[in-house]
């Protein structure tokens, strides 16, 4: 059999794990891309569907049962009272309708004799209904007819802009059947585009209608109706009732939904780039992931290498008796004592960094921070503090309470200074605090409010008066630490001198 090395080993095993990995990523590749494919496809679909029947069918359902409804009141005689101006309330009825209604813009009412007349009123000469384009010359009972986008007759000549219009009629038959004249209506589409505005359309995309010749008649901006065009590649590849595809020439993906009556189709379309990006989101959210499980990987397989070989040395050192602590015996008391040992180097670098009565930092470790600020070019000011008369408080009331006056003076400074700025035991009844990141004034304030504090504080034990005196300085990018302290120590005596219980900065 053959041997493996240690390395070998290491790489097997480790390329092992990493399979389960490998396989991890691969499903959720696949997994983004179906189920976004999928939710892309599912959410247009509806919301073409559901757009295309609040904007669509329910208009048409309506101007449908309005048609329906005044055929029943047209028979017989009936369309000849419409025409005429005696009767004041079946005049009245049409120009109600128009009025009370989104859709209409006008109406026409016309037998067949080619008598008519529309609401609003007025007369156009020559004029003949039956040669209207949306005139529906198949004598098909209760049929409702909308015309394609036509244009309309120019009333003012002085325009040259033609204007396009589409229209909704019906002929009128009498009870033996017999055709005896037509309503229709105009509809007003900039009035009913304005549906359009309250939709909200996924992805960025845009919705509109258009008729089967390719001239939009519903867009959210009415400034475009009849305007603008659908392109032709589209109207070519609309062949189903609804449907998509992607159209590279526009550079759009493009849902629909067709009707037959009126010969409208309704488009949602996104642009590709928007698609695109929809999955590109998530497949780099997926690579960082990938990237940083990498990193983690391969820094694991690093720090195994290590301590694989260090694990074997002390197992060999062990077993042919070389210089190794005699109570390792087996793994489990391997790792007890690294645990031991490391806990015990956690305690001495406390002990060494955290004053054991106070629980500030020790002199070592201000000027490990101090350092550190320095060479990060971080400008802060410094301030150091003396108890005042605190070798009589030692000798009037005793050393314990000496010690508890100093943990108390600390604790007070701990909770004004919060977690921003520390404090540190320089030496006996010496504490020193460095304020990075604040103006002077914010630290002067800061180092006042500690004094007053402590000033004002009762004691248990009677007649017990605890101050402090500080001298404070400036940030100086010029001099080093130790210019600092010395011109701070000197301040500090000053504040002695000026009666103790107060602060002398360097201004």
């Amino acid at each position: 059999m053959k041997k493996l090395s240690t390395n070998k080993a290491i790489i097997i095993n480790m390329s092992v794990m990493l399979i389960p990995f490998i396989f991890l990523c691969t499903c959720a590749f696949f997994y983004i891309k179906y189920e976004k494919e999928s939710d892309f496809r599912d959410t247009m679909r509806r919301f073409t569907d559901n757009s295309a029947k609040s904007c669509v069918e329910r208009p048409v359902d309506e101007m449908k049962l309005l048609l329906l409804s005044l055929s029943d009141n047209m028979k017989g005689d009936a369309i000849e009272k419409y025409l005429s101006s005696e009767y004041i309330d079946l005049n009245m009825v049409i120009p109600s309708i128009v009025d009370s209604t989104m859709f209409f813009s006008s109406a026409l009412v016309s037998d067949v004799f080619e008598n008519y007349k529309i609401y609003p009123e007025i007369k156009i000469s020559p004029f003949a209904p039956s040669a209207r384009p949306w005139y529906p010359h198949a004598g098909i009972k209760d049929e409702i007819i909308f015309s394609d986008p036509y244009e309309t007759l120019k009333l003012d000549r002085s325009k040259e802009q033609s204007k396009l219009s589409v229209t909704v009629s019906m002929n009128i038959f009498d009870s033996h059947s017999q055709q005896v004249g037509n309503v229709a209506f105009d509809l007003d589409m900039k009035n009913m585009s304005r549906m359009l505005q309250e939709v909200s359309i996924p992805y960025d995309g845009r919705f509109e209608i258009a008729s089967r010749s390719g001239v939009v008649v519903m867009y959210s901006n009415t400034d475009d109706v009849f305007k603008r065009t659908i392109p032709k590649s589209w109207l070519v590849k609309t062949t189903e009732r609804y449907g998509s595809f992607v159209d590279e020439e526009t550079g759009k993906i493009v849902y629909y939904r067709a009707y037959n009556n009126p010969g409208w189709i309704a488009y949602t379309s996104v642009n590709i780039a928007t698609y695109t990006n929809t999955f590109e989101s998530e497949y780099k959210l997926l690579a960082l992931v990938i990237l940083i499980s990498s990193v983690f990987y391969f820094v694991v397989i690093a720090l195994f290498r290590i301590y694989f070989k260090r694990l074997i040395s002390l197992l060999y050192m062990s077993s042919n008796g070389l210089e190794v602590n005699s109570q390792v015996e087996n793994f489990e008391s391997l790792y007890e004592g690294m645990v031991q040992k490391h806990k015990h180097l956690k305690e001495v670098e406390t002990l060494s960094v955290t004053d054991t009565l106070t629980q500030a930092g020790t002199r070592r470790k201000f000027e490990q921070d101090a350092s550190d600020l320095h060479n990060k070019n971080i400008r802060f000011h410094l301030a150091i503090i003396d108890l005042d008369n605190f070798k009589q408080i030692n000798d009037t009331f005793g050393h314990p309470v000496g010690d508890t006056v100093l943990k108390n003076v600390c604790r007070i400074g701990t909770r004004i200074m919060g977690d921003d700025y520390s404090i540190y035991r320089f030496g006996g009844e010496e504490l020193v605090v460095i304020f990075p990141g604040i103006t002077f004034k914010q630290s002067y304030e800061l180092m006042d409010e500690w004094r007053n504090e402590v000033a004002e504080r009762i004691w248990r034990e009677e007649s017990l008066k605890v101050t402090f005196s500080c001298g404070m300085v400036e940030a100086d990018s010029e001099h080093g630490l130790d210019k600092m302290l010395e011109q701070a120590d000197k301040l500090l005596y000053q504040a002695k001198k000026n009666g103790k219980n107060c602060i002398v900065a360097d201004l």
